[in-house]
C-alpha cells in the first residue's frame, strides 16, 4: 500500500506539471519543476518493478537482477538527481535491460494509474497525497519535492522521500535474491 501511495503520489505530481503545474507558482518555479519530469518518470518506473514480477511471464531474470542492481544501489547513494542523469539512467533501462513485453506491462499500468488519479481529483477535487485540493509534496519529505525543486536544492527522491526510498531499498534486497 505503500508503494501505491509513493506511486500515486509522483503520478499526480507529474500529472500536475502536465496541466501546467499547481497553482499560484511562479513560471521560473513551473520551468523548473517540468524540468524534473524524467526524474519523476524514474520513480514510477522503479515503482513499479516490484510488481512486474508478480505478472505472469514476466518476472526479472537473474541477468536482468545483475543489470539493475548497480544502477539501483547508485540512485540509493545520489545526493541529487539532475533530469539528465535520470533520463539517461532511465532510458538505459529501458531500452537495456527491461523486455518489451515488461515495458508494455508498466507502461499500460503506469497509463491505468493516471486515469485513476485523474477520475478521483475531477470527482472529489482531491490529489492523493494529501487529500486536498493542492498539490503537495508526501509527508516527511523535508518540504516535499517541489519545495526543494524550487529553491534549487540538491533532491534526489530516492534518499529524499522516505517511501521512495524505502521502496527502492526493497526492490534491491529483492533483485539481491535472484
Amino acid at each position: 500500500m505503500k508503494r501505491l501511495m509513493s506511486l500515486l503520489a509522483t503520478l499526480a505530481l507529474g500529472f500536475a506539471l502536465a496541466q501546467g503545474g499547481p497553482p499560484n507558482l511562479s513560471p521560473e518555479v513551473r520551468q523548473r519543476l517540468e524540468a524534473y519530469r524524467p526524474v519523476f518518470d524514474l520513480v514510477g518506473t522503479i515503482g513499479l518493478m516490484d510488481e512486474v514480477e508478480r505478472q505472469r511471464g514476466l518476472a526479472f531474470t537473474r541477468a536482468q537482477a545483475t543489470r539493475l542492481l548497480p544502477i539501483l544501489r547508485d540512485l540509493q547513494t545520489r545526493t541529487d538527481l539532475k533530469p539528465a542523469e535520470a533520463e539517461r539512467i532511465l532510458t538505459s533501462i529501458e531500452n537495456n535491460i527491461l523486455t518489451p513485453a515488461q515495458l508494455k506491462w508498466m507502461d499500460q499500468t503506469l497509463l491505468q494509474r493516471r486515469e485513476e488519479a485523474r477520475q478521483r481529483r475531477e470527482g472529489g477535487g482531491q490529489t492523493p497525497q494529501t487529500g486536498q485540493g493542492n498539490i503537495q509534496g508526501p509527508p516527511g519529505g523535508r518540504g516535499g519535492p517541489l519545495q526543494a525543486i524550487a529553491q534549487g536544492k540538491p533532491y534526489n527522491p530516492f534518499r529524499e522521500q522516505p517511501r521512495t526510498a524505502d521502496n527502492l531499498k526493497n526492490l534491491i534486497a529483492w533483485l539481491s535474491k535472484k
